[in-house]
């Protein structure tokens, strides 16, 4: 497998700038190795999800700054119809965040601010105070720490790779090349952007072969 180099994430994640490609392969080549995502296969299929995830390395929280109500509406069991869903956009993202995270995940209700708080973080978003708490326990990290370092290169980085080799367990999926199954661990039964995804982990594979 090649070296991963800000070059070689260039040509994987373009159009994105090869300045913000040099930020994440360092960390990538440094932390991949500790998750043994060590072959051309389980890299690829990690940098196809991670692509798709964070819009091409772009993006390392959720996005919730919705326009439309019927959107937001048929997105979340939380949302009560299409004026509530009005309601919402109009008070902003930390409103959505709070009430469609609330009571789940490990999060408290709606005033405790943790929908918001623990909202989906990192290249692969890492949703849910619970699954935080995870991932901060797993490398000795405080939870209250833990929101923010997601947001880095080097966290976002790092909980990615923990993320797909140990919290989803996709390293024997991606020697199988079951892109399908990733997708479903990663995404759940959405699928969402699915022929994407494998797109971009054989163009990563081609890449780092």
């Amino acid at each position: 497998m090649k070296q991963i180099t800000g070059d070689l994430l260039a040509q994987i994640f373009a159009p994105t700038p090869r300045a913000t490609c040099v930020l994440y392969a360092g960390h990538a080549a440094a932390f991949m190795p500790q998750f043994s995502i060590t072959t051309v296969n389980r890299a690829a299929a990690f940098f196809g999800q991670v692509g798709i995830e964070s819009k091409m390395l772009t993006k390392v929280a959720e996005d919730l700054n919705y326009k439309t109500p019927s959107r937001l509406d048929a997105m979340f069991s939380a949302v009560k119809g299409e004026a509530d869903a009005a309601a919402l956009i109009r008070r902003g993202p930390q409103a959505i965040g709070n009430r469609v995270y609330a009571g789940r995940l490990g999060n408290g209700d709606e005033a405790s601010g943790d929908g918001w708080r623990y909202r989906g973080l990192g290249l692969i978003q890492l949703t849910g105070k619970e699954n935080q708490a995870k991932f901060g326990a797993a490398i000795g990290m405080a939870l209250d720490y833990v929101p923010a370092y997601l947001t880095t290169p080097k966290g976002a980085m790092h909980s990615a790779c923990w993320y797909f080799a140990v919290f989803k367990n996709c390293n024997a999926l991606a020697d199988g090349w079951q892109i399908s199954a990733i997708t479903l661990a990663v995404n759940g039964k959405a699928m969402e952007a699915a022929a994407e995804r494998l797109a971009l982990s054989n163009k990563a594979r081609a890449a780092l072969a």
